[in-house]
């Protein structure tokens, strides 16, 4: 009887591994695959509070609307990062207006490069950090 219940006992701590294992190179996989299929856009709000995160949101609406429409047509995220280069200008005029139209006086910095992202959830969805 100790034979057989050691032998369940094996086999479960088995699968459990075998579990552990596959999970992992799953998550490494779609990990790999966001990581370079995904260009991330992250903007900085002026601090923590309620209102400038909300400005710091209305920008972000203002600039994704811009570039949907620019990068529709894109297939690799090489092209939206070249599309994003070239309109860099346009981006920074977009939330110079934003943050202007809501009586703010706020400095605008853009970058393009690899940054460090925390994680960030949206909903169901998990967007893995990047660390550089």
């Amino acid at each position: 009887m100790r034979k057989i219940i050691f032998k369940i006992l094996f086999i479960i701590l088995l699968f459990l591994s075998f579990i552990f294992i596959s999970s992992r190179s799953y998550s490494k996989a779609v990990f790999e695959n966001l990581s370079s299929n995904i260009f991330r856009l992250h903007i900085v709000a002026n601090s923590d509070s309620k209102e400038d995160q909300e400005l710091k949101l209305k920008i972000r609406d203002n600039i994704i609307d811009f570039l949907k429409e620019k990068t529709k047509n894109c297939k690799t995220k090489n092209e939206v990062i070249k599309i994003t280069s070239e309109n860099i200008i346009e981006l920074q005029k977009i939330a110079i207006s934003t943050i202007k139209e809501n009586d703010y006086d706020y400095n605008v910095k853009l970058e393009i490069g690899n940054f460090y992202f925390p994680t960030k959830y949206y909903g169901n969805i998990s967007m893995p950090s990047r660390k550089l």
